[in-house]
């Protein structure tokens, strides 16, 4: 026995129509456990993020931040990662604006290697933890990754949101790549936030 054509029109524009209702019905269902695989990003997810009281210059207010915690000299593996901070930000084009790279040095960083790190790049905002208050936060950060996830890393990068809460950490061996598309996509999911 055959289907007329109206017959099979028929059943199309009902499958066409229910499929999709069938479709939730299904998801909402117990019989449909989906689970994501994971998150995608490529740094240590902060949870719950850990707010900084930094005194930052005017002109990051509102910004992206990616935090370097320096330590009193910058060897060459320091050299190489403000490099590479340098490029990212370079690389964030038209979300540039929406990006600070800020280099934070201990008590106070030696003129010799501020200008150092200002040859490197002039856009770098390079600041001291003078009341000590950013350097306790972030090894709390450190302690608490190392902690969950069972890794003896040294965190040195940090993203950081407009309200100054690190979401994201990095080691002194991250790809800076990783950096990169993790603050791609937070800078892309942020002009949809803000549309």
């Amino acid at each position: 026995m055959s289907l007329s054509r109206q017959q099979t029109t028929l059943i199309g524009i009902f499958a066409l129509f229910m499929g999709p209702v069938i479709l939730v019905i299904l998801m909402r269902s117990s019989w449909w456990q989906y689970q994501p695989a994971g998150s995608k990003n490529l740094g240590q997810l902060i949870q719950p993020p850990v707010h900084l009281s930094l005194q930052l210059p005017e002109e990051t207010d509102g910004k992206w931040l990616i935090l370097y915690a320096l330590e009193t000299s910058c060897d060459r593996k320091c050299v190489e990662n403000v490099t590479s901070l340098r490029q990212i930000h370079r690389a964030a084009g038209r979300h540039r604006d929406q990006l600070a790279i800020v280099l934070l040095g201990k008590n106070s960083t030696e003129p010799a290697l501020r200008s150092m790190l200002e040859s490197i790049y002039p856009e770098f905002q390079i600041i001291a933890d003078s009341t000590a208050t950013a350097r306790p936060s972030l090894e709390t950060v450190n302690a608490d990754v190392v902690d969950r996830s069972n890794e003896s890393n040294s965190f040195h990068t940090y993203i950081l949101d407009p309200m100054r809460n690190v979401i994201l950490a990095y080691g002194a061996h991250s790809n800076p790549n990783d950096i990169h598309k993790d603050l791609g996509r937070l800078l892309k999911w942020s002009d949809q936030e803000n549309r």
